[in-house]
């Protein structure tokens, strides 16, 4: 990471944490409309799930649960709607049978690629309206903000 510059001033913060704040949600939306236009609908809570588990194959509904960060009746309700889906499978676990493991079934590998792709095209398509400089300056921040949200959120608030 980079040094850090002077800080600025309190209501220029305010302003800049307001700006990221707008632009955020602008792209949550955004991603939620992708999400919505995948068939099966996916939910963002299904979304978390299915992520989750593609990258970590075999964890059980407890791990799920803690990862996505959903209570245990919550995350077995859309687990339960993403088998129901055909979008995920419930397995026995390798090392103890009585364990149940989660894992994204093809139909869902492709429902995720699809997502990934429409992801990809569309954030695309919104760096292509920004201007040169303006994308390459946030391009180039995007690295640094994901280690200050990652280091903000191991504070704990």
């Amino acid at each position: 990471m980079q040094g850090h510059g002077p800080e600025l001033p309190r209501e220029a913060q305010r302003e800049a944490a307001e700006q990221l704040a707008t632009a955020v949600e602008a792209v949550a939306d955004l991603l939620r409309e992708v999400a919505a236009s995948t068939e099966p609908r996916l939910t963002a809570h299904g979304l978390k799930v299915m992520c989750f588990v593609s990258d970590s194959p075999g964890r059980n509904l407890t791990a799920v649960a803690a990862a996505v960060g959903l209570d245990l009746p919550r995350a077995s309700r859309v687990c339960a709607a993403l088998e129901a889906a055909g979008l995920l499978l419930r397995r026995p676990a390798p090392g103890d049978r009585r364990e149940i493991g989660l894992d994204v079934s093809r139909e869902g590998r492709a429902l995720l690629e699809e997502f990934g792709a429409k992801r990809r095209a569309r954030m695309a398509a919104v760096l292509r309206r920004m201007p040169t400089e303006k994308r390459c300056a946030l391009v180039g921040a995007l690295g640094e903000l994901v280690f200050a949200v990652a280091a903000v959120g191991s504070e704990g608030g």
